[in-house]
């Protein structure tokens, strides 16, 4: 009899184990570390043909890649200029030209939520926020180009500027 409840004993600690290993969460893959925040600027300007220039959109923030070398994280903030439309921006990685022209995988667009106004420089009109982070296989390189407009007589031209970070990892 006392090995009958012994063995039953012995069953009913497997099983309890066994049930709590089941329920116990299992650890978490490890998370690369966020690396140095970089900082971002770009001025988005229309060149005049008889010469000068007008500002049409402005965007500044920050961006952070990962130390995996596969994420990147940006916080941004984005001000109408003289821009007919509101500003914005794509964002593309592993960039680079080859036979004169240009070659990238799109990431994503970024549309900022413009919800303030500033009266200050370099923003004097309407500004935006937008913050993000996105992951990509073994990129080399992140690409930000800010778009806005104007016009030129009766022309609508679309303006840009672009600004390419090395991923350090």
């Amino acid at each position: 009899m006392r090995s009958i409840l012994r063995r039953w004993a012995t069953r009913s600690s497997l099983l309890a184990l066994a049930a709590a290993a089941l329920v116990l969460p299992s650890a978490a893959p490890a998370q690369a570390a966020w690396g140095t925040t970089l900082p971002l600027t770009l001025q988005i300007r229309h060149y005049w043909p008889v010469g000068g220039s007008v500002q049409i959109g402005w965007v500044e923030g920050t961006v952070q890649f990962d130390d995996g070398g596969s994420a990147l994280r940006y916080s941004l903030t984005f001000c109408r200029q003289s821009s007919y439309i509101l500003p914005y921006m794509t964002i593309n990685v592993n960039s680079y030209w080859a036979g004169g022209k240009k070659y990238a995988t799109y990431v994503t667009t970024v549309y900022p939520n413009y919800t303030t106004t500033s009266s200050s420089q370099p923003c004097y009109s309407s500004t935006g926020t937008a913050a993000g982070e996105f992951t990509s296989a073994d990129f080399s390189n992140v690409e930000f180009i800010a778009y806005g407009s104007t016009f030129a007589g009766q022309s609508h031209v679309v303006e840009s500027q672009d600004r390419i970070y090395t991923n350090p990892y």
